[in-house]
């Protein structure tokens, strides 16, 4: 029997029990389109979050700690100041160093603007005007005096009255103590709404936070450092240089905890990190998906050894006018994958459909995993041959003295 005559016979008898045929296959269509729907609702996350970034890169890089999660998956920032005024100067003198901004968080607890309050809601920010060099300003600039601030888009919409250049904020800290700055700019955010409220007040009037460096002297420290570079040819030498004086003779190298990491990033490392972590994330998620198509292979499995017992008379018949066992194992394997790829295809569709109105309504761009489409299509034919082998097998084997006599 060739291959095609088994597609003729094997098309005849889904369409002989349509309903039964959906149902198999629903398993397979539920969980390839979930998958597909993470890989899209993923992709599109990532491009929203880098997109804009990568098309303004800037001669600047971060200095952060960082550490690998118990359970291993993924990075974790550690929000501990190690990194000393010395650290600091010390890195401003290196050659294609513009500047280094540190910025380290306060603890605010409230903020007032014409009279609204916001409790919780507003992430301060201590650091210098050099942090600003290289933002893009929607209103005003950078501070410049004690009791100025710059806020970035989400805080300045957070207050009903929309707070901009020249309102004031007043500050309430965890300690009881408050301040009233002036917001003289208001810049837009870098990770887009993503961003939290934030506000950036000048470091040296309002950062107070100290440790005692192993020269035993006490000084300011941050848990993070902006270094800009004079241009972009200077980013890579400006990057090496920054690493090998953190790693082997900064205050922040004898100051970090045995298993945290020093991390120099630029816009591209932290794209490069950002996707990793997305990707694995949108993995992880579609893998637990996936389970349903564990649940549609078995589905497949059932209905196969189902139209194996109901078409046994059949099988009787066609070994007797000369069908092999080989014949009778690729109809029914044939059968299975067909269902399979069946449920592959619609699977795709709905999930690139799902996919497609949930980036429409969170407003971020389409990204068509086309990998994972092929994927999917792979995935749906192996789950109809490992479906349809036992049941193909149980077929051929099947006496046709025995299934001709069978009612």
């Amino acid at each position: 029997m060739n291959l095609r005559e088994s597609l003729r016979i094997s098309w005849r008898s889904i369409r002989a029990h349509k309903l039964r045929s959906a149902l198999t296959t629903l398993g397979v269509i539920i969980g390839i389109a979930a998958v597909i729907t993470f890989m899209v609702l993923g992709g599109g996350f990532s491009e929203d979050i880098v997109g804009d970034i990568e098309a303004e890169q800037e001669p600047a890089m971060t200095v952060q700690t960082q550490t690998t999660p118990e359970d291993g998956f993924g990075v974790m920032l550690v929000e501990t100041p190690i990194y000393t005024e010395s650290d600091v100067d010390a890195l401003e003198q290196r050659e294609g160093v513009e500047y280094v901004a540190p910025q380290g968080s306060l603890d605010v607890v409230q903020a007032e603007s014409g009279g609204e309050q916001l409790t919780g809601v507003v992430d301060a920010q201590a650091t210098t005007a050099d942090r600003f060099e290289h933002a893009t300003f929607v209103d005003g600039g950078p501070f410049d005096g004690a009791d100025e601030a710059v806020v970035n888009e989400q805080a300045g919409q957070a207050f009903e009255g929309n707070v901009s250049v020249g309102d004031e904020l007043e500050l309430t800290f965890e300690d009881g103590e408050t301040t009233t700055v002036t917001v003289t700019g208001v810049v837009e955010s870098e990770l887009g709404e993503q961003t939290p409220p934030q506000v950036f007040v000048p470091a040296d009037e309002h950062y107070t936070t100290t440790v005692e460096t192993p020269d035993g002297d006490e000084e300011r420290a941050y848990p993070t450092l902006q270094i800009g570079a004079e241009g972009l040819d200077d980013v890579d030498p400006v990057q090496e240089t920054a690493v090998d004086y953190l790693e082997e003779e900064s205050h922040a190298a004898e100051l970090k905890g045995d298993d945290d990491e020093i991390a120099v990033q630029t816009v591209e490392d932290a794209i490069e990190q950002f996707d990793d972590l997305v990707g694995q994330l949108t993995v992880f998620i579609g893998a637990v998906a996936g389970i349903a198509l564990v649940v549609g292979s078995i589905g497949i499995a059932n209905i196969m050894i189902v139209s194996v017992t109901e078409r046994t008379r059949e099988i009787g018949i066609m070994k007797a006018v000369g069908a092999t066992k080989r014949d009778i194992m690729q109809l029914f394997l044939v059968e299975s994958v067909v269902l399979g790829v069946i449920g592959a295809v619609v699977g795709v569709a709905a999930g690139l459909g799902f996919g497609y109105l949930g980036v429409w309504l969170l407003g971020w761009p389409m990204v068509y995993p086309l990998e994972w489409v092929a994927i999917a299509v792979a995935v749906g034919t192996g789950v109809g041959v490992v479906s349809g082998l036992y049941p193909a097998w149980r077929g051929a084997r099947v006496d046709p003295i025995e299934a001709l006599r069978h009612e």
